[in-house]
């Protein structure tokens, strides 16, 4: 059985009676933040002063909750789970709900069963305490900042979860249970991530959005600038794909100034991918090479691994790249998709 620790308050007592007016009318849109940081997301910007990336992250998403006039915000704010005194369990991830830009819960919360799959308990979250006041033209987003989802099974990307698997296929299941019904997509999934934008996680999720932005290699620690969520707001008819684009762009144009490690950002139109993805995700798969791969930490551009007719399996990317500016000069093309590299063991057949 799977429960859900929550403690905190509403802020609704604070609130006129105008705002509660308002805070009836049907939303145009759902925006989901899931921000880790039950690990390490240190880094120093180009003046040497030390960033914690995820602090970043939750400014920005509390912005956008305060502007979502027309919308909903959900934000979780997963923190590695503590005891008092070393016994008594303690709430430390964070969940913030704004409606039509009023903040209308904010608690605390931990995970009760420390091995369950991955996002139950925010999915929990979402299902209890969202509107069920929705415009027919109604859209869904999923932000995910945090580091590498990776391909296998992970005990220990949370730090104080190690009991939690978490992997492409652990998450693609995970996000489905943050939709309301079963034939409902979300319009758009981001990213924040290294090395996601792959087939395998592309498969999983065609069936569940209609837009992917991700990292098919490297994405600095300062992560997708989510700000053009607001875009929401002044252009309501804005498109998934349009909404990435901006996503996307912004991103890359304030990486492009501040790091010199390699820069990879790409855009899905699932709709077209979805024509090919089986056929590039059983291609490039990794078990075709040997029995037990050895993985490589980070992934590089597919198409140096498994050459492949671009015309058959780069539809429906926009590409954002640069490589590193210092070290072996990489090609300034990419086909949008990484693979890990692999070798074999001493002694594999070949």
């Amino acid at each position: 059985m799977i429960g859900i620790i929550v403690t905190g308050c509403s802020h609704t007592s604070s609130i006129t009676e105008q705002e509660l007016t308002e805070n009836t009318r049907d939303v145009n849109y759902s925006v989901i933040y899931y921000i880790h940081a039950d690990a390490d997301y240190l880094y120093h910007n180009s003046d040497g002063k030390p960033i914690q990336a995820n602090s970043r992250v939750l400014s920005t998403a509390l912005e956008v909750g305060e502007a979502a006039r027309s919308g909903e915000v959900f934000i979780y704010y997963q923190r590695p789970e503590r005891k008092i005194l070393g016994l008594f369990p303690r709430k430390s991830s964070r969940f913030y709900q704004y409606k039509n830009g009023l903040l209308i819960n904010h608690m605390k919360y931990r995970h009760e069963d420390k091995r369950e799959p991955f996002l139950t308990t925010e999915a929990q979250l979402m299902t209890k305490y969202r509107g069920q006041n929705r415009t027919d033209s109604h859209q869904t987003y999923f932000l995910y900042f945090g580091h590498e989802i990776p391909l296998g099974n992970n005990k220990g990307y949370h730090r104080s979860l190690p009991g939690i698997d978490v992997n492409t296929f652990s998450f693609a299941t995970g996000i489905q249970n943050f939709l309301k019904t079963d034939d409902e997509r979300f319009s758009l999934v981001a990213l924040s991530t290294c090395n996601n934008g792959t087939p395998e996680m592309a498969k999983l999720l065609t069936p569940f959005t209609h837009t992917l932005l991700a990292s098919p290699q490297n994405l600095h620690l300062s992560h997708i600038d989510s700000d053009a969520i607001q875009l929401l707001e002044t252009n309501p008819d804005i498109s998934s794909l349009q909404l990435g684009r901006f996503l996307g762009e912004f991103t890359f144009q304030r990486l492009d100034t501040t790091v010199h490690t390699t820069i990879s950002l790409a855009l899905y139109d699932l709709k077209t991918v979805s024509t090919y993805i089986k056929s590039l995700s059983a291609y490039t798969a990794v078990d075709k090479v040997s029995e037990r791969p050895l993985l490589f930490k980070d992934n590089i551009d597919c198409a140096k691994i498994h050459p492949f007719d671009p015309e058959a399996y780069t539809q429906g990317i926009e590409i954002w790249y640069k490589p590193a500016r210092f070290g072996r000069q990489s090609a300034q093309l990419h086909s949008g998709w990484g693979c890990k590299p692999v070798m074999k063991h001493v002694g594999s057949k070949k």
